[in-house]
This record gives C-alpha cells, structure tokens and sequence, in this order.
C-alpha cells in the first residue's frame, strides 16, 4: 500500500504525471489494497486531492462498499449519489454535480444550519455507513435542515477556485434542495435497495421527485438505480409515474447500463459469488421489464450477460487452482481438519459461483472447467498417502453427489 501513497499528495489539478501515475495505481490495485487507501485517505481532513486520486476507481469502490465513516459532506449529499460526476468529467448541464463543489456546497450548508450541523456531526462520530440507524436519524435531520436553508445560501467561499460559476451554483442548489426535499422517501428506498427496493417504497420517491420537476425525478432516480438490485424494475415505476418525461426513464437506465462493469474478484471467492448472484437477478429483473426489452437494451444486456458469465468463468478457474487444488496438493492429499474446513467453505462459495455464471450463460465453459478440476481432485485422491474421502466430498460439493458417486466408483 505505501508504493501508492507518496510523502505528500500530488495536486491532482495539474494532471501531474505522478498524479496520474497514482490515479492509474489506485484504479488497478487489489480489493484489499484499495480498501485499505480508502480508509487511510478517510481519515484525511481535507479530501479534495484524495477525491480527485480515487475517481478512476469509483466504480470499484461501489462494488466493494468498504465500510466508510459517516461524515458532514458525504451524509449530506448521498441522496445525490448518482449525479456526482468526476470534475474532469463533468460538463455544464442540468442534473449533475461536479464533485469539486461538494466542499464548498457542504460547508455552505454548515454555516447555514449552524448548531443543527453540530448535533448531526456529534451524533455520527464514529458511525459508518453500514449503521443505517445512524443514516436514518441523523440523514433525515440533516437533508431537512438543508432543505429549509437551501433558498437563501450565497455563493459559498472557494466556488470560484474550484473552476465554476455563479450559474452553476444556481444550478447546483437548485438540484441539491430539491433532493432534499424528497430525501425522506428516498431514503426510506434507498435503505432497502438491496431486496429491490419494493415497488410501493420506489413509487413514493419517485412520485414525491416528480413532483419537484423533471431535473430533481432524474436525479433521484439515478441514486436509486445505482443502489437497487431490481434495477429495470425501479426504471418501471419511473416511466409509469403520470406526467414524467417519456424518455426519462428510457435515458437514465441507458446510462446506467453504459456505466454497468461486471467485474467478479478471484482473490475473494464468497464476495465473488455475492456479486455474481446479485449481478443475475439484476439482468434476470432487467429483461422481465418492458424498459429492458427494448432492441437497445436488450443487446447491451446480451453483452453484459457474456461477461459476467465469463468473468464468473475465470474467477471460478482461479480460485479453484488457488484456494481447492493448491492447499489440497501441498498437504498431500491429507490436510489437516483446520484446513479441510477452509476448502470446503471455499468450495461451497465457488458452487454459487458456478450456478450464477451457468445461469447468466456460460453453461458449456463451465462444464469444461467442472471436468478439469474434479480431474485433478480424482487424481489427488490416487496419491498416496491421501485421504480418498476429503476428495469425494469436494467433488460433491463443487459437481453433486452424482459426480461423488462415480469418482466413489473409480477404481
């Protein structure tokens, strides 16, 4: 980890080479290793060259949903999720934020609300993002006071220094208080979004942004889509809300779909097969709706599905080599029950594995990938010195108790 931490942080905004070099580092650096820069560049009193370094590895970091702390700015604006652009990125247009103004816009909120900030801060000392108790409490206190002050706040000090314009800042609370303003519900979504979230909570946030405009409805719904499970679902419920846009629904789920990587980590195989399940019933979901049939789509969806399924593939091929075959050949074929245990859960997780990947479509590759290795277990099982049993069993596991039963009979 110290190789991508430098004595002092580059300034991000001179796209120096070193800057670069960390940004490119942190994007292709191993779970483990992120995670661990994330929670070092959290404890950061200023972020904003932090924030700058982790934006090539956002999407990752929503894969991965290391716990983070709750703070002021990130509690304020996480009912604005999926409009928070890269500044590099962004450009000037309704409906999104450049996340160089979330620090000038959080500080303006907390000189705005004064003692109601300090109350919210003291409460979620120490909490992160996993309490939703604590989201729950202090978020519904916080998005309501920033609601109320949102009208009258002048252009924050360091809005200029951060490249934007007094119309942006216009732009941008305008945005920002609308949110607030649904926030409520919204939450109320958002904190179930992983069993869906269920239609009649989806409805009601999304009938309460649609009352507030069309820029603060897309808005909402971005944030929702980025946490849902039932992705085309959500984007349903978008499109049948009376007088919302017809494309609305339409363009936020294309842009979702654009931005969608399936990516399943080898060095972490229950993670792995967690994210390959949820990845199927998002597909599953996507095609089962009118959105998602679309010709459009639908071809994206295809494509999505092929990679998914063989990023499962490969995943399933490595942590079998690595985590059920390694182990197993360095003991002989006779690990000790410590270790035999750790196999066996290793290979319960590949088994979910295997049946999401079949199911997103890659039922062929993994039947080849099955036969290589209950081979090898067949032939660690012949070595001797092996205990035979410990190789039946894993064969059970990862291939059924007929493919048990028939290395059972093998001479």
């Amino acid at each position: 980890m110290t190789a991508l931490l430098p004595p002092s942080l580059p300034d991000a905004a001179a796209l120096s080479a070193e800057a670069r070099r960390l940004r490119h580092a942190l994007a292709a650096a191993p779970d483990a290793v992120l995670a661990k820069v994330v929670a070092v560049f959290d404890g950061l009193s200023d972020r904003r060259e932090a924030d700058a370094l982790l934006d090539a590895a956002r999407p990752r970091l929503r894969r991965l949903r290391p716990p983070r702390p709750i703070t002021f700015a990130r509690l304020l604006f996480l009912p604005l999720d999926g409009v928070i652009v890269d500044a590099r990125a962004w450009r000037r247009r309704e409906g999104t934020l450049p996340r160089s103004a979330i620090p000038p816009l959080a500080a303006a909120v907390r000189d705005a609300i004064g003692a109601e900030a300090a109350a919210v801060e003291a409460a979620s000392a120490g909490r992160s993002f996993a309490d939703h108790a604590a989201i729950d409490a202090g978020g519904r206190r916080l998005w309501r006071a920033a609601a109320r002050a949102a009208p009258a706040l002048a252009l924050p000090p360091g809005w200029a220094e951060a490249g934007l314009s007094a119309e942006d800042f216009r732009q941008a609370i305008a945005l920002a208080g609308g949110v607030w303003r649904v926030a409520d519900p919204l939450w109320a979504a958002l904190a179930v979004a992983t069993v869906g979230p269920p239609e009649d909570l989806a409805r009601a946030a999304l009938q309460a942004a649609a009352a507030e405009g069309p820029a603060i409805l897309a808005a909402a719904l971005a944030t929702l889509l980025l946490k849902a499970a039932r992705p085309g679902s959500v984007a349903a419920v978008a499109a049948g809300l009376p007088g919302a846009p017809p494309s609305l629904a339409d363009r936020a789920l294309a842009h979702w779909l654009e931005e969608c990587r399936p990516e399943i980590p080898a060095a972490a195989p229950e993670a792995a097969a967690r994210m390959a399940e949820a990845f199927l019933e998002a597909m599953d979901d996507l095609e089962a709706t009118p959105l998602g049939r679309r010709p459009e789509h639908r071809q994206r969806i295809a494509a999505l599905r092929r990679e998914a399924a063989e990023a499962c593939r490969g995943t399933f091929a490595e942590a079998a080599a690595t985590a059920v075959l390694a182990p197993l050949a360095a003991a002989g074929g006779a690990p000790d029950d410590a270790t035999i245990a750790a196999i066996e859960s290793t290979a319960r997780q590949l088994r979910r594995l295997e049946r999401a990947g079949r199911a997103l479509g890659a039922a062929p590759a993994f039947d080849a990938a099955l036969r290589q290795v209950t081979d090898r277990l067949a032939a660690l099982r012949a070595t001797p010195g092996a205990n035979p049993a410990d190789a039946v069993r894993l064969v059970e596991i990862l291939a059924g108790p007929e493919a048990a039963l028939r290395l059972l009979d093998a001479p």
